[in-house]
């Protein structure tokens, strides 16, 4: 099972409204009410043994809300910041960047939110990269020694341009952001 990771955007009065009771996080980004337990031998007797389904719709994200880097947010976050974890901001914003929304799993841990202006150093930080020098030097074998999740000993110049397609389209992605004043929910799952 692949770790794949997402960015989705969200007005700033939800975001608040999940920081301030993050139970709703899990529903927010997929559409489901989180796992629960087989309920025990004596609730399935006594109690309703139905699972009604939520009272509430899912609205999955509009177009340009939802931005996916599927298997390659490890690579990134090592090409921008040089570290498979942790890392100076906003250069390690992917994985370091922003405030847990609780303690809700949402696949693979929890969710973390950046606010409108941490979107915006994300952003400016994505603009000052450049195609030429944002992975030089990197080989797939330094990534694989530092166990660099997506890294094969074969990545090389072909890669770095597939990648730098995810950066530009993050920069595209984060400038709506910012022309919106919106938040930024991170995920692996």
């Amino acid at each position: 099972m692949s770790m794949l990771f997402d960015l989705r955007r969200i007005p700033y009065e939800q975001l608040n409204s999940l920081l301030e009771d993050p139970s709703d996080i899990f529903f927010f980004l997929h559409g489901q009410e989180p796992y629960q337990p087989r309920k025990g031998f004596f609730q399935r007797i006594f109690k309703d043994n139905s699972n009604p389904k939520p009272e509430r719709e899912w609205e999955p994200p509009a177009e340009g809300m939802l931005m996916e880097l599927e298997k390659n947010w490890h690579v990134l976050h090592y090409l921008f910041c040089r570290s498979p974890e942790k890392g100076e901001l906003p250069a390690a914003t992917l994985l370091c960047g922003g405030r847990e929304m609780g303690g809700v799993d949402v696949g693979y841990g929890p969710a973390r939110a950046l606010l409108p202006n941490e979107v915006e150093v994300f952003w400016q930080f994505l603009a000052s990269l450049n195609k030429e020098s944002y992975a030089l030097g990197v080989t797939g074998g330094e990534l694989e020694e530092n166990e660099v999740y997506g890294a094969y000993p074969e990545w090389g110049e072909e890669d770095k341009a597939r990648l730098w397609e995810y950066v530009e389209g993050m920069k595209s992605f984060l400038a709506s952001a910012v022309a919106n004043g919106e938040g930024v929910v991170l995920y692996v799952y």
